[in-house]
Parts: C-alpha cells; structure tokens; sequence
C-alpha cells in the first residue's frame, strides 16, 4: 500500500502557514462580501422555513376545508336534496334542518369563523346556516362566472374572505349544484408569522396580494410594488432575489405552493442587517490577527502533532477486510471522506427501509394482542408508542369470514386478495378513534373496536351498526356474502385474546343461523350444556337407502337429518360432533357393504378436515350430498348393476340347457345360493319379465323350431316340454301364435 505521509505532511505544513500569512489580507478584501452573502444565506434559509411554516399552516387550514367539503357534499342527504325542489314551506323543513346540521356538524372550531353555502343550480334554491333562500333569476346570474369556470373545485381571493367554491357532482361538465365556504381574511393572517425585521404577503397565481403583515400592499398587484417586478419571470418553485427600491436594498425571498399556486413572499430590508453585523467584520479581523500570531508559532509542531489521530483514523478504516490487497493512491481524507459517504448512504437507506416497515411493526403488534399473553404495562407503552393511547371504556373484538365463493365471480385462489380488499374497507368504514390497525389473520378478518360511550347497551347498538354497514358496503362493491362475529364487551387490554377467540366462536354458529349474520358470542352460545337429541331413526333411514343406492330417499332424508341437528339450542362443538358421528356412520355402512372408502376417496381423513371447515348448516348438507352420499350411492349402483347383469346372464343360462327339464325358480336359488324373491327381482329388472314367462317363451321357441324342423309328434313336442297334457300345449300355442301347432307346421311346409 502506498502512503502520502510527506505528501499530505506538507500541506498541512503549508496550509498552517498560509492560514497565518495571509488571512488578515484575504479577510480585508473579502470580509464585507463574505458576511454579506453569509447574511443573505441565512436569511433567505430563515425566510424560507418561516415562509414554509406558514404555507404548511395555511394549507392545512385550506385542506381541512377542503375535506370537509367533500365530505359534506358526498353525504347522500345532500344528493337527494338537490334533486329536490325546496320551497320556503313547511314540507322542506325537515331536508333542510338536515342540511344545516351537516353543515354545523363540519363547522368545527378547527375551522374558524367559517360560512357555508349550499346552492342548487337546477332548483334555484341555496341553503346556509341562515336557512333556505329562493333564488330568482338574477341572483342565479350572479353564480354564472363559478360554473363557466373549466375547473371543479378552486379557491377564490379577496382582501377581505377567501372562499372554496366545489362543483356537484364533481368532474362534471354540468354540474347540478355548488358549495362555496367562506372564511374571513383575518383567519388567514392570523396563520401569518409576526416578525418586526420582515414583511410576509400571500398572492394568488394572478399575483394579487390578498393576505399579509403589512396593510399597505393588501389588494395591490405585486407587480406595481416596487420589489415586485423580478418575480414576474422567476419560474422556480422556490428562490430568492435582491433589489434596491428608492429607499434602501431588500432580499425577496419567495416560495410557489404546488396545492393552489399560491406565491407566499418575505421582504426584509438588507441595509438594516447589514448595520447589524457590521461590529462581526471588525471582531473577525481582530480574531484573524490573534490567529496569524498563533499560527505561525505552531504551524511545524501543530501539524505534525495533528497528523498523528488522522493517520490512526485512517489505518482503522483501511483495516476493513474489503480493502485487502487493494492499493489506496488517493490521501487519507479523501479515502476516509469515501467511505464515511458510503456509511451514510448506507445508514439513509435503512432508515427508509425502517420507516417502511412501521407499518408492518403496527401489524405485528396487534397480531400479537390477538394471539399472545402480553404484559399490561408493555401493551400501554407500545400503544402510546404508535400513538394510540386506547382510552376506551367498552371494547369487543369483531372477526369477519367470507361465507363462501360459491355463485361468485371469484375464485379460491383469489381469497386473499379478496381479504385485504376487505381488511382495506374495514379501515375506511371505521374511524381510527374507534379501532386500532384492522389485520388479516388466516380466513378472517380481526379489528378490535372501542368506545367511551357511558352505557354498554349503546356501543353494541354502535357495533351492529357499523357491522350491517360494512356487510351492505362489501356486498355492494365486492358482491360476497360475509359474516361477523363479536365477542363479549370488555373494558380491560388483557382480555383481548380471549375476546379474539371468542368473535371466532360466534362465527361458529353460523351453522344454525345460516350466512350473512351478525352473531354476538353472548346471543348464540348456549349458557349452559343442554341434552342433545340425535335423529338415530332419520340415521337408520338413510344407512338403509345408502345400502340398496336409493338415490331419492337418500336425497329426501339427508336434509331431514341436518336441519334436525342444526335446529337444536347446542354448541357449535356440539354440531360439529353430530355430524362426525354421523359421517363415521356412513363410513362404517359402506364398509359393512364391502365397500373400501379409499375407492371413493382421496382420504378419509381429508373428509374430516373438510367437514371441520364447514360454516353453514346448507354447506353441510350439500358437502354431505356431493361430497359423501353420491359417489356412495353411484358405486353402489354400478355394483348392482353388474351383479344384476350376472345373475340374469346364469339363470337365462339355466333356461336354455335345462328347459326341458322339470327347472323352476326354487331350482335356480338353491343351485345360486340366493333367495327366489331376490331372484325374481333382479330377474325382472334386467329383462323387464318375470321367470316363468322367460321360461315359457324359450320353450315356445323351442317347439317352433322342433315344428319345422324336425318330424317329432306334437305329443313328443309336448312330453318334452313338461307339458301335462298335449291339449294344454296345444292351447297355449294357439293363444301365442293363433294356431294350432299342426296348422303352424303345415304352413310353414307350404310356404
């Protein structure tokens, strides 16, 4: 590694000397001009922060205004009232105490001395705290420049009020109605820094000054001043210029508002300072000549000493492992300036990563009020930490679930979009002062919501509302059927994990209530364990239908047992038992069948884990009808179908080698092992006709082809067809054929 230990020696050396020589030369020539434009410096960086601390206080004011406006004409009262035509009678009386209550409702003492005014464009009627006033012709001439004006919402200055004018509907090129507040110039100057050394005026963008701490110039172009005609074709958003008027030399410092164009400008007389610091150039050029004194004494000795922590400093940078083996060719400082940049660079962007993640801080703390024991005392601080002191009296926990996505537009892998769409709504249709942060937590939806309210009663009565709000909100937007579960009202922050599991428990008891339900945990759990009556009848029904795949009764009983097991007052445990008992019962039917429920499903245990996710009484039915019973009964039937099909296949079998034998019904179940009922059952519903007809047909088949050819006796024909008599076969061909069976033989030698 190279050094430039002599190198950099002498500079310093150098430098000491220099500094001893000629600073009193060098501060002489350029003392004035260096407190002057050290004065205009800091002047014009004084005049900027007070200029931005009073656009940062007017603004908020104006924005405060201007979000109180569009909350008030986005109420749906004031959509309905400009559609109607108010007179001054009693039928408008109660629209319009409505619109000044809203009106009062937004006054607030933040707001100042503040007028509002409600104008209809269609109806010709305007409503202010004074009341309803009909507009006539001429008076609606006057608002024409307001709604000929291209822009929706713009403030307009006066020296004596600024006023917001906001166009209803907004972005409409033909606007219905108008709201214009008004709030009195002073409030404005009030908001205006108060400073004897300098002047502050605020001008719209046509550059008339409206507002400010000097009376003179208020309602005057600023061009007309006489420190105002720089700034015509200045263009920065900010800056600063100098002038001489005929009086004396002034600093204008300027600032242009990116909300409303507004130019918020500083005049301060630059003579006045300047006789200020004057007594500061002849103390620095009495300090500058005790330096060169010193300077020159210790410059060799100094220097030398003063290299010795910049050569250590530096030898601990350069011991970094990233620098091994590289030559360094630049001095210590600069090496060392490098690398304290990039630590800085380093040290900026993690605080950025940080501020990007507070809200992710915030998360993870109300996940962990949910599902964790914390300290009371560490609760109260993080609380106040994020500024939240949770000051509440009543409390309760509400969770929201996604009833189902079936009938929907949405897909399952679209829940957890859909989670944070509602997670965002949530936050939008609660105000902070009643919730803490909303989070998604798995399937639901958690926010714990507070109130000071004096009585218990009233803040449930406030939880139904903003939940039958919120659920009309995402079925209007989102078109999903939700519902929400509270838990008990608490007033203490240590309970809130058992609150959180109990609004999951109300949840639970949507299988008795069904979708869409507001449940509180308090309503719907039972206060006490009751006798559960299980439908064991219904039960033995359907296991008998399921055995021989009657379809329809299956079909008729299923929903028979579950709204018998749902309509019970039980825990939602309880439910959930029933129905496990009840799907272990169709398990072990279908096993006592010989039938392997692997074959009908993936896993028996997945029945289980899929039955647990179950909301609703009707999704439990239809899982149990699609899900269970079906492939059952559809297995069944093929089953009996093909065992059908054989038993047919062997009896059609015994007709034909043992039809002249004495063969019966009873003979072929004793030789098949199955009862003649059964037999004639299946033998009929696959062949459409009982044994014993089959069993006559062949032989009539049998004797036809005999007739023709063969030269066998009709009495032989009949003998071998254990036919009694030969007049009862004889009887029975002419009833089949219309014929005797000589007839049909010679007609058949005949032809």
């Amino acid at each position: 590694m190279k050094l430039h230990v002599s190198s950099f020696m002498s500079k310093l050396i150098w430098f000491g000397l220099l500094l001893g020589t000629f600073p009193v030369i060098v501060l002489g020539i350029f003392s004035y001009y260096t407190a002057s434009s050290t004065l205009q410096t800091k002047m014009y960086e004084s005049n900027q922060q007070m200029l931005q601390q009073t656009e940062l206080r007017i603004e908020q004011l104006l924005r405060l205004i201007d979000y109180s406006a569009i909350q008030y004409m986005n109420q749906p009262r004031v959509i309905t009232a400009l559609r109607e035509n108010m007179q001054s009678d009693a039928s408008s009386v109660r629209s319009v105490h409505d619109l000044i209550d809203g009106m009062n409702t937004l006054l607030s003492s933040e707001l100042g001395a503040m007028n509002m005014e409600l104008i209809s464009l269609t109806n010709k009627w305007s409503v202010s705290d004074t009341g309803l006033t009909t507009l006539s012709d001429s008076e609606m001439r006057e608002f024409d420049h307001l709604v000929n004006d291209p822009r929706t919402s713009f403030w307009i200055a006066s020296p004596s009020a600024m006023m917001l004018v906001k166009k209803i509907p907004a972005f409409s090129s033909n606007p219905t109605g108008l709201i214009i507040l008004s709030i009195p110039q002073y409030e404005i100057n009030k908001l205006i820094t108060r400073d004897k050394k300098s002047h502050v005026l605020v001008m719209n963008d046509t550059r008339f000054v409206f507002a400010g701490n000097d009376a003179t110039v208020l309602g005057k172009q600023f061009d007309v001043l006489p420190y105002g005609g720089k700034l015509i074709s200045a263009t920065d958003a900010q800056g600063y210029y100098s002038t001489r008027t005929s009086k004396e030399r002034v600093g204008i410092s300027y600032l242009k508002s990116a909300y409303n164009g507004w130019i918020y400008v500083s005049i301060i007389s630059i003579d006045e300072l300047n006789k200020e610091y004057q007594d500061i150039g002849w103390f620095t050029i009495i300090i500058c000549l005790s330096i060169l004194a010193v300077a020159l004494l210790i410059s060799y000795l100094g220097s030398r000493k003063m290299y010795k922590p910049i050569r250590r400093l530096y030898e601990a940078v350069r011991s970094s492992p990233e620098f091994d083996g590289l030559e360094v060719t630049k001095d210590e400082f600069e090496f060392m300036n490098e690398r304290f940049r990039g630590l800085l660079q380093q040290e900026h962007q993690l605080l950025q990563e940080m501020q990007g993640q507070s809200y992710q801080i915030k998360e993870y703390f109300v996940f962990k009020l949910f599902q964790s024991d914390t300290d009371k005392a560490e609760i109260h601080d993080k609380l106040e930490l994020f500024e939240h002191p949770l000051r509440w009296k009543d409390m309760s926990v509400m969770s929201i679930q996604i009833d189902t996505l079936a009938g929907t537009r949405f897909q399952e892998q679209d829940r957890d979009l859909l989670m944070f769409a509602l997670n965002n709504m949530v936050s939008e249709l609660i105000d902070k002062e009643y919730r803490l942060l909303p989070v998604v937590m798995g399937e639901s939806q958690v926010t714990l919501i507070g109130s000071s309210v004096s009585e218990s009663h009233q803040f449930k009565a406030f939880l139904d509302a903003k939940a039958q709000h919120i659920m009309s909100m995402v079925k209007q937007y989102l078109e999903l059927k939700i519902s929400i579960g509270f838990s008990r009202v608490f007033n203490d922050v240590k309970d809130i994990r058992i609150a959180y599991k109990e609004s999951l428990s109300a949840l639970n008891y949507r299988m008795k209530l069904g979708e869409e339900s507001i449940l509180f945990i308090e309503e719907v759990q039972p206060d006490q364990e009751v006798p559960q009556n299980y439908p064991d009848v219904l039960e033995q029904q359907l296991l008998d239908a399921l055995k021989v795949a009657d379809r329809e009764q299956t079909s008729k009983l299923l929903p028979q047992i579950i709204a018998t097991i749902a309509s019970d007052e039980r825990t939602h445990e309880a439910y959930f038992m029933s129905f496990i008992r009840l799907l272990l019962q169709i398990l072990q039917a279908i096993k006592d069948a010989g039938v392997n429920p692997n074959r009908l499903y993936v896993a028996e245990q997945e029945l289980f884990i899929q039955l647990f996710n179950l909301k609703t009484a009707k999704q439990v039915e239809q899982w149990f009808q699609y899900t269970v019973v079906a492939p059952i009964v559809e297995h069944l039937e093929q089953r009996r179908n093909v065992q059908y099909q054989s038993i047919s296949v062997e009896i059609i079998r015994m007709i034909e080698s043992g039809f002249d034998t004495d063969l019966t019904l009873e003979v072929c179940a004793r030789r098949m092992n199955y009862s003649p009922n059964y037999l004639t059952k299946v033998f009929r519903k696959e062949t459409g006709i009982n044994f014993s007809e089959y069993l006559s047909e062949y032989r009539m088949k049998m004797a036809k082809k005999w007739l023709v050819e063969t030269d066998m006796k009709i009495s032989e024909i009949a003998e071998k067809l254990k036919y009694n008599t030969s007049a009862n076969f004889i009887r029975y061909f002419r009833k089949l054929e219309g014929c005797t069976p000589g007839q049909y033989r010679e007609n058949y030698l005949n032809n």
